[in-house]
């Protein structure tokens, strides 16, 4: 009986001071906890002052016959079902995805093959990366108004260079025709956007080893034999993700389309960003117009997103 009094003596003095050691790490865990909440404070004020509320008030606006300076009121969905039932809306999604489809992929291919050319070593190659930077290095404004008065009819440099040349008779109404103002835009988005393909698509080639390749052309592989089994697999994931990005910066950039045509002409490039502006703060002053666009465009995208992301998920999965 005294030994095992002795041995359950300690026990309570030990208890205590491991209840006292608890009771300190919780404290501590708690102040951290605060601490970090006040750090966060000031992330979450800008997500929610600058994205949270915004988007709320835009979703609010969708159901208000709103204008700039006067209060709104209530319509329900009628912008919504006035939006659906407009052969001009209608248009602009038909116009959105050819602009998008069409700018993104012109730009892959020719990214792709500019990064193939400049992986190989050449002469002066750095200085040509350099200059493949400028066009996306200039301001998409000052792009957009250099573009424009090439193109122009009367003084633009397109229209005098093919006449010196004797390659057109009367000049080209290059915005103003139905027919080409489409494709006149997306070759301004094509000269801008390639360089973030092609500085893409050459940063993974030179992430791959060269041993890889070394080892198939001592196997027998044909270059095309190469290009596929290698180089393909290897920058799938980057050929996902500047697709992804370029497509949501095409889309949704105004600057391009509203400079050189405005959507016009007849509504031949009009597109969801042009669209949605000058509905809200253009003559029309339509706000709640204008936001109710902007919705409908935004689940395009989420859906887009979401979809690249569990094809990039599925194929790193295998």
């Amino acid at each position: 009986m005294a030994t095992s009094t002795s041995v359950s003596l300690p026990l309570p003095s030990s208890r205590r001071r491991l209840g006292w050691r608890g009771e300190r790490i919780q404290r501590l865990l708690a102040r951290d906890r605060t601490l970090g909440y006040l750090f966060l404070f000031p992330a979450i004020l800008v997500i929610v002052g600058l994205v949270a509320y915004p988007f709320a008030s835009a979703i609010v606006m969708t159901f208000q016959a709103k204008t700039a300076g006067a209060p709104g009121r209530f319509i329900g969905l009628d912008n919504y079902r006035e939006l659906l039932r407009s052969e001009q809306f209608l248009r602009t999604v038909v116009n959105t995805v050819l602009y998008t489809a069409v700018g993104v992929g012109v730009k892959f291919l020719l990214g792709l093959s500019m990064a193939l050319v400049l992986n190989q070593e050449r002469f002066c190659n750095n200085l040509f990366r350099s200059f493949l930077l400028i066009p996306w290095a200039i301001p998409t404004v000052m792009s957009a108004l250099n573009w424009r008065w090439m193109f122009d009819d009367a003084s633009g440099l397109i229209n005098n260079v093919l006449v010196r040349l004797n390659l057109i008779d009367e000049t080209i109404s290059w915005l103003s025709n139905p027919h080409l103002a489409m494709f006149s835009v997306i070759v301004v988005v094509v000269w801008q956007g390639t360089p973030f393909f092609t500085m893409s698509f050459l940063a993974g080639l030179q992430a791959i080893p060269k041993e890889l390749y070394e080892a198939a052309e001592i196997d027998g592989a044909s270059v095309l034999q190469q290009f596929s089994y290698i180089t393909l697999p290897r920058l799938r994931p980057i050929f996902i993700s500047a697709v992804m990005l370029s497509a949501i910066l095409t889309s949704a950039g105004i600057q391009f389309v509203l400079i050189l045509t405005n959507g016009g002409p007849a509504d031949r490039t009009m597109i969801f960003p042009v669209l949605a502006y000058n509905l809200a703060l253009g003559g029309a002053q339509r706000l709640g117009m204008g936001a109710a666009v902007s919705l409908i465009f935004f689940p395009i995208l989420v859906v887009f997103i979401v979809f690249l992301t569990r094809r990039m998920l599925r194929e790193k999965g295998e």
